[in-house]
């Protein structure tokens, strides 16, 4: 009798736990991922920041940042530890400065789109020897739609590209706008024959756009014209610039200027 009340019990207890599972509701494939607070100035010293920030999902912890509001072409980021808390610290700062930022959150191996912070924030680093600053809320600086969220305007290149990362196979390529568009890249080995296309989604990091290239060969020498529009007839592209990949074994490069070759 005892025995059969325990199996019972056990079944009441698994319906219920499954029944709970089925009703549940899941995030939807191609959400984006929300964040739901944040991002706040945890720590600020005349030398380094810690900025902190929550998302309904685990996700990364990326954040881009800059001493201009336009050009957010510096990043730090903290290990994805499968958390939906997000603590980066960015080190090597200037005191009494202010820097502008915005934070990113996406998952390398889920269904959810990126998150990325509303507008762009900004926060200033103590003056030596001052008290650090704690729990500051991070300032709006930009909306979205005064950061370049508007149609029909003339799109102007106003910084780079630069290529923030680049190794035997892959590359990082970053620039700046004064309005919102698409970000496009085209490459290749030829001057003369840029067949190849590398983009990222309209939109996704405001006026700073960054572009992978993937398949890479190691000590190459590429070619590259990146593009910004907002529709036919209103793109701008840039001269053409080159760089070389490192060779296997040879360190990364990191923000570094490219050639222009045209």
């Amino acid at each position: 009798m005892l025995f059969r009340n325990r199996l019972l019990l056990l079944t009441m207890v698994l319906t219920v736990a499954v029944a709970y599972a089925v009703a549940a509701p899941a995030p939807q494939a191609g959400q984006d991922i929300r964040i739901t607070n944040g991002p706040v100035i945890e720590e600020a010293t005349s030398n380094a920041a810690v900025i902190a920030w929550s998302t309904d999902v685990p996700s990364s912890s990326q954040v881009w940042y800059g001493t201009e509001k336009n050009n957010l072409t510096h990043s730090a980021e903290a290990p994805d530890n499968g958390s939906k808390t997000h603590r980066v610290r960015i080190a090597n700062l200037k005191p009494n400065t202010t820097y502008y930022f915005q934070v990113e959150s996406s998952q390398r191996h889920g269904n959810r789109g990126e998150a990325e912070s509303a507008g762009v924030r900004s926060f200033k680093t103590t003056a030596p020897g001052a008290h650090p600053v704690h729990n500051q809320n991070a300032q709006l600086v930009e909306n979205d739609r005064q950061a370049g969220d508007v149609e029909g305007g003339k799109v102007k290149i106003t910084n780079g590209p630069v290529i923030e990362e680049a190794d035997g196979n892959h590359a990082q390529i970053a620039w700046s706008t004064n309005i919102k568009g698409s970000t496009r890249v085209t490459y290749g080995t030829d001057m003369g024959n840029l067949s190849q296309l590398a983009e990222a989604p309209w939109g996704v990091g405001g006026l700073t756009h960054r572009v992978q290239l993937k398949n890479l060969k190691p000590g190459t020498t590429y070619f590259f014209q990146v593009e910004t529009g907002q529709a036919a007839g209103s793109e701008v592209e840039s001269h053409i610039f080159s760089f070389r990949t490192p060779n296997a074994g040879e360190a990364a490069l990191h923000h570094q200027q490219p050639q222009p070759v045209r």
